[in-house]
């Protein structure tokens, strides 16, 4: 069970690192971040744009990095559409918790394909990688358009 979990968690990472969702720029995002990992080269720019009722209403991310990084970029900005402000953050708070702790199987299918995200766990020199997406979109939530570093 626990191997075809990995697997699979394996499969998703692949996939959204080969074939990113909703990669490259809006054109008037309301909210925008940044972040790199120095030591390894992984960049990010996360852009999305809120509605009037403050729902979150198209995303996109930039990506260069290794493929935990690039798919967690494209995991993020596949699941911000349709989330509010609070809700973007409580997403944050619990996929940070997956990747520095890890997953019970039940929460894969709460997460859906996010709980892949968990994958990175394994390998503690990736989970720098993994979370620096989120830490942008933390920023980016409190408008803080300082660049987030993982060091």
């Amino acid at each position: 069970m626990i191997d075809d979990r990995m697997q699979r968690f394996s499969e998703i990472i692949i996939e959204h690192s080969q074939f990113p969702r909703h990669h490259g720029s809006l054109d008037t995002p309301t909210h925008e971040g940044h972040g790199e990992n120095p030591f390894c080269g992984d960049r990010i720019k996360l852009q999305f744009s809120v509605d009037a009722d403050g729902f979150i209403n198209q995303a996109a991310v930039e990506s260069v990095g290794c493929a935990i990084s690039i798919a967690s970029g494209s995991l993020l900005a596949s699941h911000l559409h349709g989330l509010s402000l609070e809700q973007a953050e409580e997403l944050f708070d619990c996929i940070r918790v997956a990747i520095t702790t890890g997953l019970l199987p039940e929460q894969d299918e709460e997460l859906g394909e996010l709980a892949a995200l968990a994958f990175a766990r394994r390998y503690p020199s990736r989970v720098k990688c993994a979370t620096l997406p989120w830490h942008v979109l933390k920023h980016a939530l409190k408008g803080n358009t300082e660049s987030v570093t993982t060091e």
